[in-house]
């Protein structure tokens, strides 16, 4: 009985229910312009159904809101990111050029490094005997103008760790490794030009031997080979197989080319600074008066002419008529 009456209240009130939704409303309406009054009449479910329509609008509304809030922040906030990048990406064009400009300033120290160096390196200008074979190549020792700490502005360059620094201190590295490499070149191509014209006085000096050999007599007092009698030797002998070439051991203009019974065949060249070199006792000469020769060209060949005890070059060095002894001179032999 309880079963039954609880079903029975149940269904009452679902009965009440489908009767206020199906129910009509009457709306009354008077005009105020002509006073007449209009009746409308409303569905029951039409008002819960406008207010759940109402609410999801609103609902809508308020989630697009703030959605829309939502990409417009994250809008302004990749437009400001995009703004960053694209000064950063300037910033780091501008320091790509700049490097680019000090690599361009290393390469330039480098190719003046080896100029000087080639300028300064004391070499063997004697050419090679065309005919027979030199068996005691000369070594080339020199030491470049360059420091080690100079040369270690590429590796302070190339080497930088760019995700450990600032983009203010790359630039203020970069700014001082500019300004240390125009300094260093500006330097290199002024020490260039002295070089160079050192480089120029250096070749009127005769500072090395007028044939590759031995040495067998010195400068000075000494008993002649020849007449067994105490005399001064104004010169040096040099021995050497006969054939073999005479260098001229400075720039100059040959003065003489004569034969005598002392020298034999020899050769005279006048330099610069009133200095004249003789080479005697040749077997062959190359040159003839007034030819101009520069260091190193061969201009005659070792021979036993004259008071010779065997193939040999007689050299000597005069300064403004006096004779030096020619080993003070010699730097290669």
């Amino acid at each position: 009985m309880l079963f039954s009456k609880k079903r029975k209240n149940k269904l009452t009130s679902q009965k009440k229910l489908r009767t206020s939704i199906l129910q009509s409303h009457t709306v009354l309406y008077i005009s105020k312009t002509t006073g007449r009054t209009h009746i409308y009449r409303i569905p029951g479910f039409f008002p819960p159904l406008f207010f759940i329509l109402s609410a999801m609008i609103i609902t809508v509304a308020i989630a697009m809101t703030v959605n829309y809030l939502s990409v417009r922040k994250i809008a302004l906030e990749l437009a400001q990111a995009r703004d960053d990048s694209r000064g950063l990406q300037s910033e780091v064009d501008a320091l790509n050029s700049r490097i680019h400009s000090i690599q361009e300033s290393v390469n330039q120290v480098t190719n003046y490094s080896e100029k000087i160096k080639k300028v300064t390196t004391r070499t063997d200008d004697r050419k090679p005997n065309k005919n027979k074979t030199q068996n005691n190549p000369t070594e080339q020792n020199g030491i470049g103008p360059l420091t080690r700490e100079e040369f270690a502005l590429r590796n302070k360059i190339t080497g930088l760790k760019i995700e450990s620094l600032e983009l203010k201190s790359l630039f203020d590295i970069v700014q001082e490794s500019e300004l240390k490499t125009t300094k260093q070149l500006n330097d290199l191509k002024r020490f260039l030009v002295e070089a160079q014209k050192n480089a120029l006085k250096l070749q009127s000096i005769p500072d090395i031997s007028p044939v590759r050999g031995r040495l067998t007599s010195i400068f000075g007092w000494r008993t002649s080979p020849i007449s067994g009698q105490a005399r001064i030797h104004y010169g040096i002998d040099v021995a050497a197989p006969a054939g073999s070439p005479i260098y001229a051991t400075a720039n100059g203009v040959v003065t003489k080319v004569n034969r005598t019974e002392d020298y034999g065949k020899f050769i005279e060249i006048q330099h610069e600074r009133k200095m004249i070199t003789r080479y005697a006792h040749t077997s062959a000469i190359y040159v003839k008066e007034g030819a101009k020769v520069k260091k190193g060209d061969i201009i005659a060949a070792v021979g036993n002419t004259g008071h010779s005890t065997g193939p040999h070059v007689h050299y000597e060095i005069e300064v403004s008529g006096k004779r030096y002894d020619p080993e003070n001179f010699i730097v290669i032999w």
